[in-house]
């Protein structure tokens, strides 16, 4: 007799994942319950998709530059969990960590209650978790806490893995009822929570998104449903003079995961700041190219395929190459407006210039008339006057032969309409050079405010292949993105 094979987890056709094909009973329980969750799930940029009754009862899946697609999970019960079917359920999350490792970001176990031994356990766990962020610089105080919600674990016969796994990856959920009407409270003061464009409307228009909403998940069992699709559900029932315009896919970019808002699409950029003093070397380009661009066109890409608006919302601190990079990829030229916060106003690409905009002088230099060449270096400053900076070490870059063309702004730039006015003229101004030199590539040096650098990399997608460098120290400069 052949020996049967241990099964393989996870897997859509093992027991753990069939059990709505075994046993129907709870399924409006567990659509109320997830219906819970999308209010939250729509307002995280990055989510894709959801499915029902799959390895979990159901989960998410989200969009994470650098990392592609991370997913969350919720097993549902309809009834109070004792500690032996608590740690099964456990056990079943840990096991599906280590059969597809970092898949899934959190793991949800939602019931109507836990059993009164498990309290202590509950309540710790909510104790040191909650204001984790608050005392995660405090050594003394987290460790402390964290030591006495390991005890409690310990006291309940598992292990100190078992409690950081708890603490890292699993959410408890045990406050719901099988009440109907509950499950629609839940709904709605979700949707009012994480969606707050819909406060406006009236308690029997959300009767009818929930209704319909919920119709349409109990019929797509064990079928992926799209973003689109839960928006639109969501959007039908609204009378179209209340319903909103689709609001900017909100990015942000930082140093590091610090206070990640899981909210926005975010940008973990640390290698690409160069340190403070510029005491941290910058990556080679291949790196800018393949982590940085790649995850910019990558997010291009998912929201193109996933998303019905064609405008971001940038925020968050940045170098000046990552700022073209940005304003490179998410162009004009592809159908994109960019919003960017600056220093607390937004200002947008597609802000432009009227009759009554400001003109703005710009000083025009460099051998771009006398010289050809395959690339033309040019240089932008606003304020900073770089051009013997950047002359000092073409030599070393090994660009001292080509033709540039140096622009320079001393004025301070008032608004977005302004800006845009100014992009036009250096636009013009790097086309005529690229006329006059032959030249299909760009060598940009680039200092000034934020916005300049987003704005002209925005509009400079159509006219030749940027190579972007960054300052390191005075008269030094190093290669940085390539945007072709």
């Amino acid at each position: 007799m052949a020996k049967r094979k241990a099964p393989v987890t996870p897997s859509l056709l093992e027991s753990a994942s069939r059990g709505g094909d075994i046993n129907e009973g709870g399924i409006a329980f567990q659509a109320a319950v997830v219906m819970g969750h999308i209010p939250r799930w729509i307002a995280m940029e990055g989510f894709t998709s959801m499915i029902r009754e799959a390895i979990f009862d159901a989960e998410a899946k989200f969009f994470v530059p650098g990392r592609g697609y991370v997913k969350e999970a919720i097993e549902v019960k309809d009834h109070s969990l004792a500690p032996a079917e608590f740690w099964a359920e456990i056990d079943r999350f840990k096991q599906v960590e280590a059969g597809s490792p970092g898949s899934y970001e959190w793991f949800t176990l939602a019931s109507t209650g836990l059993s009164e031994n498990l309290h202590p356990l509950r309540n710790s766990l909510r104790r040191v978790r909650d204001p984790y962020g608050f005392y995660r610089d405090d050594p003394t105080i987290f460790g402390n806490s964290y030591a006495e919600y390991v005890q409690v674990v310990r006291q309940l016969g598992r292990r100190d893995d078992d409690a950081a796994f708890l603490f890292g990856r699993v959410l408890l959920q045990d406050d719901l009822s099988l009440n109907r009407v509950h499950g629609k409270a839940v709904f709605k003061q979700e949707l009012f929570d994480h969606l707050p464009e819909q406060r406006d409307v009236s308690d029997r228009i959300l009767e009818d998104i929930y209704a319909h909403l919920d119709v349409f998940l109990q019929s797509r069992r064990n079928q992926t449903i799209t973003r689109r699709e839960v928006e639109e559900h969501l959007r039908e029932r609204v009378p179209a003079e209340r319903r909103q315009p689709p609001q900017p896919v909100r990015l942000f970019t930082a140093k590091d995961d610090t206070a990640v808002d899981t909210r926005v699409i975010h940008f973990a950029w640390a290698p690409f700041f160069g340190g403070d003093a510029r005491d941290i070397p910058y990556p080679e380009p291949e790196i800018w190219n393949e982590q940085l661009v790649g995850a910019l066109r990558a997010t291009k890409a998912w929201i193109v395929e996933h998303r019905d608006v064609r405008r971001v919302r940038l925020d968050g601190a940045r170098r000046l190459s990552p700022a073209v990079a940005i304003g490179f990829v998410f162009s004009a030229v592809a159908g994109f407006a960019v919003d960017m916060v600056n220093r607390g106003a937004i200002w947008p690409t597609d802000a432009h210039e009227t009759s009554d905009t400001p003109a703005y002088p710009l000083t025009v230099g460099g051998s771009f008339e006398s010289v050809r060449g395959e690339r033309l270096i040019v240089t932008v400053g606003i304020f900073r006057e770089i051009v013997n900076d950047v002359e000092a070490d073409l030599d070393r870059l090994g660009l001292a032969a080509l033709p540039t063309l140096h622009i320079h702004g001393a004025q301070a730039i008032v608004s977005p309409q302004q800006l845009n006015r100014i992009v036009r003229d250096m636009k013009g101004h790097i086309s005529q050079a690229q006329r006059l030199t032959g030249a299909r590539q760009i060598d940009l040096f680039l200092a000034g405010p934020a916005p300049l650098a987003l704005f002209l990399g925005h509009r400079l997608n159509a006219t030749a292949n940027i190579q972007c460098y960054e300052q390191v120290q005075s008269g030094q400069y190093v290669p940085t993105c390539y945007l072709s």
